[in-house]
């Protein structure tokens, strides 16, 4: 199926530019970067594919799923730049960065009772990872085969996260009610542990990030930051980083920066730094509702976007001192990206109805700095480190 494509023109804002005059909204989208260069950001029914350099546009890639059926992730890519994406009806799409649809895997006619929340994962070999709504983790071949699922009973949203030794590892809902939240680590197709918080809550939304030391890092809706040893799941340390009420939950992902110091943003709009033994270095109130992942880069800045009024907050990564905040849209639950490059680029909608959105993008002269420097782990979103 081949995909159109149509060009646009873009403004300059910040020290970076903006693509603008986008129909549809980005409001839930994280966008990734391709093979050549180019970002992908997509909306329920749309990708797009934002070029730079010399000719730099915008090329909207138009795809419908099918009837009743929505994008319910964002996408990742790749080594060779195809495109991975799940939909309300639990399909797997991989598409060609030329607009090229390769192959769908799954589906349900039932919307919604396997949608696909959490961006894929590759692991070391290319093989495609990713949780469904049915309760399943899936592992398939980069054509479209199925290896291997492994059944958890529970919802998932968590974008797996791949170590270098090939485990993968993610967080489950708490299906049904306030239950106790689960956490998994399997390793080709097998479990090899299950950890369990002793607090209850709704689950995972967030995913999990893994240091230089292989320490498997996530947190949860229950406001803590988990620790967790990587051979047998037991916890290392917990942290917790929101207090009951309003804004106890914690939906965006930590991150691995400079000197395996964790960064962590709650919804209640706190972002803290946090050393490996689970010491609060410093914490910053942005006083701004936060679900998306920031970026930790060699800048010594920490790229956090706020939702409400969304704002791109620069925070100094030494002592949370706020450097600058830039109105830059209506709203973003996003994760922002940055290039190796250096430049940073995030999705925003520019309306209360989300009737039109646009990509920014801010060049920072820096680069992504740490063992998991962002949401996905890459400017690929991979979700993996490279192996030993």
């Amino acid at each position: 199926m081949k995909i159109a494509a149509i060009c646009i023109v873009l403004a300059v804002f910040l020290s970076g530019c903006i693509f603008s005059g986008t129909e549809g909204s980005f409001q839930f989208s994280s966008p990734v970067i391709g093979k050549n260069g180019e970002v992908f950001v997509n909306t329920s029914d749309r990708i797009y594919s934002f070029t730079s350099g010399s000719d730099s546009g915008k090329t909207i890639f138009s795809f419908e799923p099918g009837e009743g059926e929505w994008f319910s992730c964002a996408p990742s890519v790749d080594s060779d730049g195809n495109l991975y994406i799940g939909t309300t009806k639990g399909r797997v799409l991989k598409i060609s960065p030329e607009g090229d649809l390769n192959w769908s895997f799954g589906g349900n006619e039932m919307e919604g009772v396997s949608a696909i929340r959490g961006s894929p994962s590759f692991d070391q070999s290319g093989n495609v990872l990713y949780g469904a709504y049915d309760g399943a983790l899936y592992c398939l071949s980069s054509d479209g085969q199925e290896l291997w699922s492994f059944d958890t009973g529970r919802e998932i949203w968590s974008k797996p996260a791949v170590g270098r030794d090939g485990t993968i590892y993610f967080g489950t809902m708490a299906t049904g009610g306030q239950q106790s939240n689960r956490f998994y680590a399997l390793k080709n197709g097998e479990l090899l542990w299950i950890f369990e918080t002793g607090s209850t809550s709704s689950g995972f939304y967030s995913s999990p990030a893994v240091g230089s030391d292989g320490t498997v890092y996530s947190t949860c809706h229950d406001g803590f930051l988990y620790a967790l040893d990587p051979t047998d799941g037991s916890l290392k340390w917990e942290l917790r980083l929101a207090e009951d009420g309003e804004d106890s939950s914690i939906a965006s992902s930590p991150i691995v920066g400079e000197g395996d110091k964790l960064f962590v943003c709650t919804y209640g709009g706190v972002c803290s730094a946090i050393n490996n033994e689970g010491e609060v270095i410093w914490s910053t109130n942005l006083q701004n509702e936060i679900v998306s992942t920031p970026v930790s880069c060699s800048n010594g800045v920490l790229y956090v976007i706020g939702r409400g009024e969304a704002r791109l907050f620069q925070l100094n990564t030494a002592d949370g001192t706020l450097e600058r905040s830039d109105h830059i849209g209506n709203d973003s639950l996003g994760s922002p990206v940055m290039s190796q490059g250096g430049t940073l680029y995030y999705a925003v909608t520019l309306n209360d109805i989300g009737g039109r959105s646009r990509l920014g993008s801010l060049t920072t002269n820096s680069s992504p700095s740490g063992s998991w420097p962002m949401f996905g782990h890459d400017h690929n979103r991979s979700g993996r480190q490279e192996g030993f």
